[in-house]
């Protein structure tokens, strides 16, 4: 009967299934190594999942967002723009911005439900809520909460605002509060409450569901306000009762009377850009640059995560190839083909990246929503369960290929063995070293080409698109570290075989352990390459971290320096009828009440403790308060002006200009010039600019204890200025007085058309002062210290401007309490400190610390898992130590060395390939600065390996079952 070698459709079928089939079999015959490849698979598919249902958690669907904002109303209509000449409205109406071709004019008032309700009086009732501040007295202090003035338990709001605990308000006088208010006020329900508006029952606590629980708000009945209570326009939303839908067309006639419609019809059914007259993106906020740099570190630090996994997962299966080879060769000698034995390894693969992917899902997403249902608890109403289900797909996807990729590269190796060479024990030197070499050097040349290029995007701006060029640039640096991953790991093994070429110096343990790595590179590189993941993935973290944490803290502005606080000298105290007025004219009369600064010193001292010290600060009179002093002031244009009275500061010296670039940073980040007090016009503080004063003020200031020669400068007339950019190159500096209110002479490089970061102004007289620069401890925004009798021979009005208070620790809620009643006694109602300069997080060293705890225990769980495998895949090579006589304690010593090498060198090659990563990621994004924690990654590089060699050491067992060593027939 002749042969028949046509090809028989459906033979790649019939290999899969029986591919797919002997994968069952194994995984069920080896379930601890399955479940281990199954568990690496799954942990960062979890972690995905979980951040899915807790980030999607955050985003309110439209009926989500209707049943919030609006509960059951058709709409509502704003008049916070009304004193705009003309304004259009986006879709979302009040939750976005709104386009206006005019400014506010002074003269503009605002509107009034009269100007609109002839537009909805036909089909709507009209149900207004006033959102409004009042105060209590505590004592002599004044504390202030806000309140929502309307029936807020009407049926109309019902998912806006619901009852949670007694009963609705009735009338005479009963109020609500959210359960935060009822805390903050130490209230139960029955007691009685007293405020500006009057005395209160308070009958039940109502959930706001915009806001948090912890929220402090009051709610009452417009009836039970006192009839001065006269909420503004602005300060009211008009809800909309009606089943007719609010439409584009009413939301455009409102426009029109300077009202804004935010309804549910709108939110369901958005007009189109030509509707509306304008794309909708321009409703929408600005992307920020933090928001493209955490996208941009998630996706390099994804890609590690997944890199890592299948480098984990393809060490397990490397040692379960080998495992596995007996069956493998007995297949092949039947005659299975090259491929069927690869797809037999890759089939497992695919079964275990689908449990994995599944499990990592579902254990995923039963935490995110356990953190869901937390939150909820906790009174955090901001949150929607929402879980993502076809992103969930597109993660178990996800691990389909992680398990793929991790089983493809032993598959290969497998596929490629003849069957005399699956019979042995496989530990042979391999013949691939120089081609390894080549193709090292060829993906690391390739990987540096990517990163390079990336770099060049960042840094020249070749593409004009900052989202494009950021995006592609993402793209070519995700590529690059992998690639130079991968060149690393092609490297490692004829690096294994330099250092066993040389070590002969080494003691016996380590020269095993190098030696018996450069043979059995498949054992060794695939340990490597595993720890180099983790190490990779954990540096690009604690670099990140570290980079921008430090430009947090660059970019932060000081107010005063850390643990201070300001109580201000001087109270602005408006007429009666001015204060309860919803817009106030230039003209409205005032009066300044001057604070007597001992008694509010003792009061503060004697209320924060003994730790705290008060120092007075003389300095410059403000220019708006001498204006408004002076009887000579004249009013020019709705801005009085007075001969008398000026500002004054320091002249920046020619060629000292920070120049900025089209971007508004500094052209050079690292320019000495851009740094410093008074560096920018930026920020905010109660500090005189010109601070009169003797030696105790200087140090208050500086924070530390002033220089001899500073004094010396000071006693001889001259001023101790704060930042080296207000010296001349004579040693002397320049004390103007200006006009605040002209308009600013801004200095510009003529060369490149770069404006100056701080603003010059033409000078009404000046005075050169001899000068020593004294920069304080932080750059708090003051120009110098001059002594008394120089402000006086120059003619510089000063007086007392504030208390600076330095607190030696920072105060409870119950000490600021205490405080705020001590000041009321002292000055006078509505009194009190500014904000406690705290600076910027302060537990940014601790986190990262914490941080490399985390990234040491990553990539010490990759280390212990490469341990067992290569403890599991060595068992045979200690046993034949064990038959010639070794010492237990040779051979745990050598198992500790081949874990240190083995991790020695994966986590420097990591952190070399993190530091690359990172760094040229950063390139991005041009004032967040690369600081690279060497403390911490030196620690993490010798912490990995000795705590792997312990733990290796540990698990090398001290006797040994025989091994049955089997043959073919």
């Amino acid at each position: 009967m002749p042969l028949n070698l046509e090809p028989q459709h459906g033979d790649k079928k019939q290999q899969l299934k029986l591919a797919l089939r002997i994968a069952w079999l194994d995984i069920r015959r080896n379930r601890g190594r399955s479940a281990l490849i199954a568990a690496l698979i799954a942990v960062p598919i979890l972690m995905i999942s979980a951040a899915l249902v807790a980030g999607f958690s955050k985003m309110p669907s439209t009926e989500e967002t209707i049943r919030t904002e609006l509960g059951q109303s058709a709409g509502r209509i704003s008049l916070q723009y009304s004193d705009l000449a003309s304004l259009t409205q986006g879709p979302k109406g009040d939750l976005s911005s709104v386009m206006s071709d005019s400014e506010a004019e002074p003269e503009q008032r605002n509107g009034t439900l009269d100007d609109f309700k002839d537009l909805v009086v036909s089909d709507y009732d009209v149900l207004p809520l006033s959102s409004s501040p009042l105060a209590t007295e505590r004592g002599d202090a004044t504390l202030s909460f806000n309140a929502v003035i309307g029936d807020v338990l009407n049926p109309a709001f019902d998912g806006k605002y619901n009852l949670l605990e007694g009963r609705a308000a009735t009338g005479n006088r009963e109020a609500l509060g959210t359960p935060g208010f009822m805390q903050r006020f130490d209230l139960q329900l029955g007691d009685q409450f007293s405020n500006n508006a009057g005395d209160f029952t308070m009958v039940g606590t109502v959930r706001d569901s915009s806001t948090n629980d912890s929220i402090p708000t009051f709610f009452a009945a417009e009836s039970d306000m006192p009839e001065n209570f006269a909420p503004g326009p602005n300060e009211t939303m008009y809800y909309l009762l009606g089943q007719k839908p609010a439409t584009w067309a009413l939301a455009t006639e409102l426009n029109q009377h300077g009202a804004i419609l935010t309804s549910a019809e709108l939110l369901r059914n958005p007009p189109t850009a030509e509707q509306i007259g304008a794309p909708e993106d321009r409703f929408a906020d600005a992307p920020s640059g933090n928001g493209l740099d955490l996208i941009a570190t998630g996706a390099l630090i994804a890609t590690l995560a997944m890199v890592e996994v299948a480098l984990l997962a393809g060490a397990a299966f490397a040692v379960g190839t080998r495992k596995q080879r007996h069956d493998l060769a007995l297949l092949a000698a039947t005659g299975a083909e090259a491929g069927t034995l690869k797809s037999v390894v890759t089939a497992s693969g695919l079964w275990l990246g689908l449990i994995g992917g599944v499990a990592g899902a579902l254990a995923g997403t039963g935490v995110g929503i356990a953190w869901v249902l937390l939150k909820l608890r906790s009174g955090e109403n901001q949150l929607w369960l929402h879980i993502p289900w076809p992103l969930m797909l597109g993660a178990i996807l996800l691990a389909l290929i992680a398990g793929l990729v991790s089983a493809y590269v032993p598959a290969r190796a497998v596929a490629k063995q003849a069957l005399n060479d699956a019979l042995r024990s496989g530990r042979t030197t391999s013949n691939h070293s120089r081609r390894n070499l080549r193709r090292g050097i060829l993906w690391l040349a390739l990987s540096i080409l990517l990163l390079a290029l990336s770099a060049s995007l960042s840094v020249l701006g070749i593409i004009q698109d900052f989202e494009l060029r950021s995006y592609l640039a993402l793209v070519l640096v995700i590529a690059g570290s992998i690639g130079l991953i991968s060149a690393f790991i092609l490297l490692s093994a004829p690096l294994l075989r330099l250092v066993a070429a040389k070590s002969a110096w080494l003691p016996l343990p380590l020269r095993l352990a190098t030696r018996d790595s450069a043979r059995n590179t498949g054992r060794t590189v695939p340990a490597v390459a595993a720890v180099l993941a983790a190490a990779t993935l954990s540096s690009a973290l604690l670099i990140y971290w570290s980079s921008a944490s430090h430009s947090e803290n660059e970019n932060y502005q000081w107010s005063y320096n850390l643990n201070q606080m300001a109580l201000p000298l001087s109270v602005q105290e408006y007429s009666p009828s001015a204060v309860g007025s919803v817009k106030m004219a230039s003209a409205d009369p005032f009066t300044t009440r001057r604070i007597n600064a001992e008694d509010v010193s003792n009061a503060a001292v004697k209320a924060l403790g003994p730790r705290t010290s008060a120092q007075t600060i003389p300095g410059a009179i403000d220019q708006g308060e001498c204006t408004r002093l002076d009887p000579d002031s004249v009013e020019l244009d709705g801005i009085l002006h007075s001969p008398h009275c000026s500002t004054w500061a320091l002249m920046e010296p020619s060629g000292h200009q920070c120049f900025v670039a089209p971007d508004g940073k500094p052209v050079d980040l690292q320019d000495w010039r851009c740094h410093g007090s008074m560096a920018s016009d930026s920020g905010f503080s109660s500090l005189p600019t010109i601070v009169v004063g003797g030696e105790e003020i200087l140090e208050a200031l500086l924070g530390r204890k002033p220089s001899s020669e500073a004094l010396q400068t000071l006693r001889a007339g001259g001023a101790v200025i704060s930042n080296p950019v207000y010296l001349n190159e004579d040693e002397t500096t320049t004390l103007i007085s200006y006009d605040a209110d002209a308009d600013p002479q801004e200095s510009a490089d003529a060369s490149q058309q770069w404006s100056s970061q701080r603003a010059s102004f033409s000078p009404q007289s000046s005075f050169p002062l001899l000068a020593t620069v004294e920069e304080p401890a932080k750059p708090i925004p003051y120009y110098a210290v001059i002594s008394p009798e120089t402000a006086s021979r120059i003619g510089m009005p000063y007086d007392e401007r504030l208390v600076l208070l330095s607190l030696g620790e920072l105060p409870s809620d119950a000490v600021n309490d205490t405080l705020l009643v001590a000041l009321a006694e002292a000055a006078g109602e509505n009194y009190g400190p500014e904000k406690l300069e705290t600076g910027p997080n302060s537990s940014v060293a601790t986190a990262l610390w914490q941080l490399v705890g985390l990234s040491a225990l990553v990539t010490f769980s990759a280390t212990g898992i490469t341990a067992g495998l290569a403890l599991a895949d060595g068992r045979e090579d200690h046993s034949v130590l064990a038959s010639i006589g070794a010492d237990p304690r040779l051979r745990k010593s050598l198992s500790a060395a081949q874990l240190f090498l083995t991790s020695i060198f994966g986590t420097l090659f990591g952190i070399m390939a993190g530091i690359v990563a990172a760094g040229t990621l950063q390139l991005l994004f041009r004032d967040m600065a690369l600081i690279i924690p060497w403390t911490q990654l030196a620690i993490m590089l010798l912490v990995v390996p000795c705590a792997g060699s312990a733990m290796a050491w540990l698990l090398t067992k001290g006797r040994l079952h025989v091994l049955r060593h089997r043959t073919l027939a």
